[in-house]
């Protein structure tokens, strides 16, 4: 084997190399963004109970969340509610605090009938929507369903 030979192998592997390196880090580089929706939060003043949304960047680079909603399943003549704190929206850098925003109780009895359809999502600057998880089967219902 000669040194021409050998030089070819070795930029044949670290060319391989190379490329799925640079592949690795373009897919652990985009940003991320995890939606949590939590009912029956409790205040520890006023022992009120409120929905919580938390928006958590857990990407690498930052993002602008423009808003946060409420889907809403269909049938109810709109798709979702708009949390009204959020629409100024938020930038989320690597490692900022997250973006929380409580959902008030006294509007949402009237979608009682849905409401483990209901789920929380967050749209950033480009138009991209990030949404939360849908409760599981064994989740009990919170506190402003009315059966």
């Amino acid at each position: 084997m000669n040194i021409v030979s050998v030089a070819a192998i070795l930029g044949m592997i670290l060319g391989t190399a190379g490329f799925v390196m640079s592949l690795m880090n373009y897919l652990r580089d985009q940003a991320r963004v995890r939606v949590i929706l939590l009912w029956d939060m409790t205040d520890t003043h006023t022992l009120e109970k409120f929905g919580f949304v938390r928006v958590t960047n857990i990407g690498r680079r930052p993002v602008f969340i423009s808003c946060v909603a409420l889907e809403l399943p269909k049938g109810f003549g709109h798709s979702g509610l708009m949390l009204m704190n959020t629409i100024g929206g938020k930038r989320l850098a690597e490692g900022e605090e997250p973006l929380n925003e409580p959902i008030n109780y006294d509007s949402i009895a009237k979608y009682s009938s849905g409401w483990k359809r209901i789920r929380a999502y967050a749209i950033d600057s480009t138009g991209k929507k990030y949404y939360s998880d849908f409760p599981n089967d064994k989740a009990t219902a919170p506190s402003w369903v009315v059966t």
